[in-house]
């Protein structure tokens, strides 16, 4: 267990200081890595040829090459068999897959955990060597977060695509707060709002507010008198994680326990892996219907409540090694006052009640999926023992768990995503005249996703084991980022820290 390092860990370590904030802009500018690739780490050509790849285009075609795909400018400018042309900057993709840029339709931009700050930079860099290249906050810092979002736009800092939603809650319990909320959230940039935690008419009143600013719309259901039905009725444009479909097929309320306290991070987790249990299967089904109808998408975040099935398994993720940084691994220490970090008295019998959870969760997916429901993908990472990007990339593997083919949970990854988000018509496909957000993969995701995973494989060729897999550029924007060298700034990142960590422990 990585838990050594940091056994000793004193209420000091708060004060530890950040000092690599701008490593990826600055010290790795210049990097080329070796080989026949003559494209520089984070510098953007005006002509990017990525020869030889064999393309997975993104809507569920079947894979195709090897094709040139030369980039200009930032935009995919021709796809053919054999393009003669000169360009400043060449991606030789022999024998390697060229895909979209995924996206991440739920997560969160963390400085700080439990209060120990963490760099910024760090978060950036471990979702772009995983693949995404378009994200969604959806609750943050809304100020920083939407400062963030204009320098990645412009290009002035190494991350990925992103837009940034408002939330909106119960507030003060009056409709006409709730407007004005709304209309705070239209005024000040919002891309769109996440809604959590309501009453039938502050919802009514959300919504009817929402579509008159042309707002789009998410939610976290809470366990509140509104469940999926009132959402999907209401018109919201997508539903995040388990809570609220569930709910809705269920006769009566979920059977809590007299001494239930929704406070409890315990009680509120080990509850929650009872609820498909609970629900009526025939009315589990015209719930799905109702989301298909009403065209609902739906980013289930499969990958951030594993833990709850094997909690030790979590613990021990092998890229912990050299990629969790201190103040994460502080956070995921039981403690019941952060938030997802419950596994204090975790049992047995819960973690086979999150087991079959998932079980029906993933039935109930399969099923939505397959009556021509909208799927996203999006990890929450920063709880619950979820690394960024890692759980972004699990969160594709455990879709495939749940029945769909690869193609199908790449087409999740990449158009479905960039479409939810409005970015359909620019993202989301191997596709000339499109935003050239790409990956240039160490193998094919279809016969392994695992192959996205910047910690590798094991690959056994000509008789050895050897390392393999991951992606080796991350091409944003026409910006291409090699993989192995943002890895070796989180790394470096990581271990800066973690010896300030030890140092402010050993003398506090």
């Amino acid at each position: 267990m990585v838990r050594g390092w940091l056994a000793r860990r004193s209420t000091t370590l708060v004060a530890f200081t950040i000092t690599f904030g701008a490593l990826a802009l600055v010290g790795s500018a210049q990097v080329r890595p070796a080989g026949r690739d003559t494209a520089v780490h984070a510098r953007k050509p005006s002509r990017l040829l990525i020869r030889r790849a064999m393309v997975i285009y993104g809507n569920g075609k079947p894979p195709y090459g090897p094709m040139d795909i030369l980039v200009q400018d930032g935009v995919i400018a021709n796809i053919a068999p054999s393009l003669p042309v000169e360009a400043d900057a060449v991606i030789d993709a022999t024998g390697k897959y060229v895909m979209p840029g995924l996206v991440d339709t739920h997560m969160h931009w963390h400085e700080e955990r439990g209060g120990i700050p963490m760099p910024i930079q760090y978060e950036r860099n471990l979702y772009l060597a995983n693949g995404v290249t378009l994200t969604r906050e959806n609750g943050g810092n809304f100020a920083r977060s939407k400062q963030w979002q204009a320098e990645s736009a412009a290009d002035q800092i190494v991350a990925p695509r992103m837009q940034v939603y408002w939330v909106v809650a119960r507030g003060n319990g009056t409709t006409e707060a709730i407007r004005a909320n709304v209309r705070e959230a239209k005024t000040r940039g919002a891309d769109g709002l996440k809604i959590f935690g309501m009453d039938r008419d502050q919802l009514e009143a959300t919504m009817a507010e929402a579509k008159a600013q042309g707002l789009k719309t998410t939610t976290h259901i809470a366990v509140e008198e509104v469940t999926a039905k009132d959402f999907a009725e209401l018109g919201v444009d997508s539903i995040e994680h388990f809570y609220g479909i569930a709910d809705a097929a269920l006769d009566g309320v979920q059977h809590f326990p007299a001494e239930m306290n929704y406070s409890n991070e315990l009680m509120r987790f080990s509850r929650a892996g009872e609820l498909y249990a609970q629900a009526d299967p025939a009315k589990l089904e015209q719930v799905l219907d109702l989301m298909v109808a009403r065209k609902v998408a739906w980013s289930p975040t499969l990958s951030i409540y594993e833990a709850s099935r094997d909690v030790v398994k979590a613990q021990n993720l092998p890229w912990y090694r050299d990629y969790l940084h201190p103040a994460l691994q502080a956070f995921f220490e039981p403690n019941l006052a952060n938030h997802g970090s419950y596994f204090t008295g975790w049992t047995n019998t819960m973690e086979v009640r999150w087991k079959q959870q998932y079980r029906l969760w993933m039935d109930a997916l399969l099923s939505f999926g397959h009556k021509g429901g909208v799927i996203t993908t999006g990890d929450d990472a920063g709880f619950i023992h979820s690394l960024y990007g890692f759980g972004l990339v699990r969160e594709l593997e455990l879709q495939e768990e749940a029945g769909f083919y690869p193609l199908d949970v790449i087409k999740h990854g990449t158009v479905n995503g960039a479409t939810l988000l409005g970015m359909g018509d620019k993202l989301g496909r191997v596709r000339q005249g499109y935003l050239a957000d790409l990956l240039v993969v160490n193998g094919n995701p279809l016969e392994n996703l695992r192959v996205l995973n910047p910690y590798g494989i094991d690959v056994y060729k000509d008789g050895r084991m050897s390392r393999g897999g991951g992606i080796e550029w991350t091409i944003k924007n026409g910006i291409p980022y090699h993989v192995p060298t943002l890895m070796k700034e989180v790394k470096a990142m990581v271990d800066a820290d973690r010896k300030k960590a030890e140092v402010r422990t050993t003398n506090p």
